[in-house]
């Protein structure tokens, strides 16, 4: 943060005892000032809300609204084991199939199908568990989990939104 407020310093600090011309140079100066705030605003929130800080909160939405509704009418067993395999590799947990089920909010029966399906289409990669054969472990295929992170990413705008809509005037 300090580096930046220096570039600021530093722009004009060569003609600081000089008078600015006009308004046009004034607001010249202003405009430069706000894009290199807005650049600091942007990084640092980039760096504190990650993608998988945006998958949790929309995984605890979907998980949420089976309190208000009737949690069937909303099922999308598809989107919800994308979301929570991306969020447990990205933990750094290896995902069993049978978790993939719970996360579904689906009957097994039709986990398994969307499992499946997955496979098919090259989202998921299946391999045998190294000691229950009954079970497998499920991961994302590298364009899905980056395709995850993308959209995630894209998300970042709205949360930032949100964030700096609900601070206070005059807290930075």
């Amino acid at each position: 943060m300090g580096q930046a407020v220096d570039v600021i310093e530093d722009r004009y600090a060569l003609g600081a005892d000089v008078e600015p011309a006009g308004i046009d140079d004034r607001l010249r100066r202003i405009r430069d000032e706000l894009a290199v705030v807005e650049a600091m605003v942007r990084h640092e929130n980039e760096i504190r809300i990650a993608p998988v800080d945006i998958g949790q909160v929309v995984r605890a939405a979907r998980q949420g609204i089976g309190q208000h509704f009737d949690a069937s009418l909303f099922a999308d067993p598809a989107f919800d084991m994308l979301l929570f395999v991306f969020l447990e590799e990205e933990a750094g947990r290896q995902v069993e199939t049978s978790a993939c089920y719970r996360a579904s909010g689906v009957p097994r029966t039709t986990a398994v199908r969307w499992i499946n399906m997955l496979v098919s289409l090259g989202m998921f990669e299946s391999a045998p568990h190294p000691t229950d054969r009954r079970l497998a472990l499920l991961s994302l295929s590298e364009p899905t989990r980056e395709g995850m992170r993308q959209w995630l990413t894209a998300l970042r705008p709205l949360v930032e939104r949100m964030t700096l809509r609900d601070r206070p005037t005059g807290v930075g």
